[in-house]
């Protein structure tokens, strides 16, 4: 009997050696899940795996994990059962995750359950976060610093003594509570990381200065990487990003644009001659001069003195849809994500509804509303030849221990426009500036190009003048937009505006 109950033993022995390992390979899988981002896979896999009840207090663990770092606290609740024979990750391996999110009651949930030597550090540094402080030190009392990273620990304790600040400059200067960005940075959350900007101080007070008494927004960006290098608004609130407004002419690059993408035959309506309405269904369509602008050679020409008339005829080539599928690809109806926070872009309003309206919506004015950063992606993209690209604010994210605990999106890239039709309209927003009767002849600064376009929209008396601008035009380094609340006609106030900042940034731009 005992020489048959011998290999069964072995038997036994080797199939529960077996059932462990199969076990044990799917918790492994569900964990590369996991450390890869991939939450979801990892909660599936571990709960199937997890009913056969081998290594359970491994898979609690890990389902505890993935749970927390997929944002569902109550479903991780059940596994948070205490430390598991085989620890399947590490303590710090979560705590990373989960202060990349800021997600400190987490931290300190996780570690009361799975605790380890790594998480030391983490626990101390979540109940700082937490504003826990006397806790703080007395758990960085307890660790045994000889065992913990040394940078993370003085960052900790700096930190915690209130020298680090938890936003700066591209310089790492703090501009939390800096004058000349307050109004950006009120409109922000508040956390315990610390958030390196792209913004330029230099640029930003430049900005704020060319405003002069103007109430409104300037955002400008560098089009070679289209990072934020300014969202500077002169009132309590972020105008520049909180606060839509009608956009006028400004419009008239993307119709442009449109149209030399798009197959209209620009080329052929000139010369073209304005003399002040268009005829549409038999209603009578105006121009902003009301005498119009008379023999018009070609499209630099029309751009230059903004012709109502030559838009709006563009406009009813094009047709409604067209026009709004175009606006749509250049952001509108979109937001974009910083990396800080997602802002929202213009706006389309409504839907024209007949062809005296379809006039309105290709020269600005009615169906659609923008913001100064819109504006600014606006003049960015055209000085990147009709390529269209989501500006970068974040540089990197850090925790409250120095970590990089996020870093920028990544950017895309749209081509809204072909390189030879942006090429055109870009001589055309030279032509604004260098025109005689352009409506940009306010804005020259010696010795460098600019590409403008200057929009003028809102009721008299108080009419916002806008500008979408970039210079040098041949190899741009700045691009920004506009609005300036009551300043009147754009080619007056709007172009001193754009001429002072860019003349304050000059020496950036040779």
């Amino acid at each position: 009997m005992k020489r048959f109950l011998a290999p069964l033993f072995v038997a036994l022995a080797v199939l529960v050696a077996l059932l462990f390992v199969v076990a044990w390979l799917p918790l492994r899988q569900a964990r590369d899940a996991w450390r890869a981002g991939r939450d979801a896979e990892a909660i599936e896999r571990a709960e199937r795996w997890s009913r056969l009840r081998l290594w359970p207090s491994s898979y609690d663990q890990l389902l505890a994990a993935a749970y927390l770092t997929a944002g569902n606290r109550a479903a991780a609740r059940s596994h948070l059962s205490g430390r598991p024979w085989r620890p399947v990750i590490t303590e710090d391996e979560v705590a990373r995750r989960l202060f990349a999110k800021e997600s400190y009651d987490d931290v300190l949930a996780y570690d009361a359950a799975f605790h380890d030597d790594s998480g030391t550090l983490y626990r101390a540094a979540a109940l700082a976060a937490t504003k826990r402080v006397p806790d703080a030190a007395a758990a960085l009392r307890a660790i045994d610093t000889s065992k913990v990273d040394a940078k993370k620990l003085a960052y900790l304790q700096s930190a915690i003594a209130g020298k680090v600040a938890w936003i700066v400059d591209r310089n790492g200067t703090s501009i939390a509570d800096a004058p000349d960005f307050a109004p950006f940075v009120a409109s922000l959350p508040h956390g315990s990381s610390t958030i390196e900007t792209t913004l330029d101080p230099v640029v930003q007070r430049a900005a704020l200065e060319a405003l002069g008494k103007y109430r409104g927004a300037i955002v400008a960006i560098d089009p070679r990487t289209n990072e934020l290098l300014a969202i500077a608004s002169n009132a309590k609130e972020n105008l520049a990003i909180e606060r839509q407004y009608e956009p006028g002419s400004v419009i008239k690059v993307l119709t442009g644009l449109n149209a030399l993408t798009n197959g209209v035959d620009v080329n052929s309506m000139f010369p073209y001659v304005c003399k002040g309405e268009l005829m549409i269904d038999g209603r009578h369509f105006g121009d902003w001069v009301p005498s119009g602008h008379g023999k018009l050679a070609n499209i630099d020409d029309a751009l230059a003195v903004s012709c109502n008339v030559f838009f709006a005829d563009v406009g009813l080539r094009l047709g409604r849809e067209r026009l709004q599928s175009f606006m749509r690809s250049a952001g509108f109806d979109d937001k974009t994500n910083t990396g800080i926070v997602d802002v929202p872009l213009g706006k389309l309003l409504d839907t024209p509804y007949n062809k005296f309206e379809i006039a309105f919506l290709a020269i600005g004015l009615k169906h659609e509303s923008i913001n100064t950063f819109h504006l600014a992606m606006v003049a960015s993209m055209m000085a990147n030849r009709g390529v269209l690209t989501a500006p970068r604010l974040l540089r990197d994210r850090r925790s409250i221990l120095g970590e990089v605990v996020a870093l920028p999106p990544a950017q895309a890239h749209v081509p809204i426009g072909s390189r030879a039709a942006a090429e055109t309209m870009i001589g055309a927003m030279q032509a604004v500036v260098t025109n005689p009767r352009g409506t940009g002849r306010r804005a020259p600064v010696p010795g460098l190009s600019i590409a403008m376009k200057t929009g003028t929209a809102g009721e008299r008396p108080g009419l916002q003048a806008l500008i979408v601008a970039f210079a040098p035009a041949e190899q741009p380094r700045i691009a920004f937009g506009l609005i300036a609340e009551d300043a009147g006609p754009a080619e007056i106030a709007g172009a001193k505006i754009a001429h002072d900042f860019l003349e304050r940034i000059k020496g950036r731009l040779q």
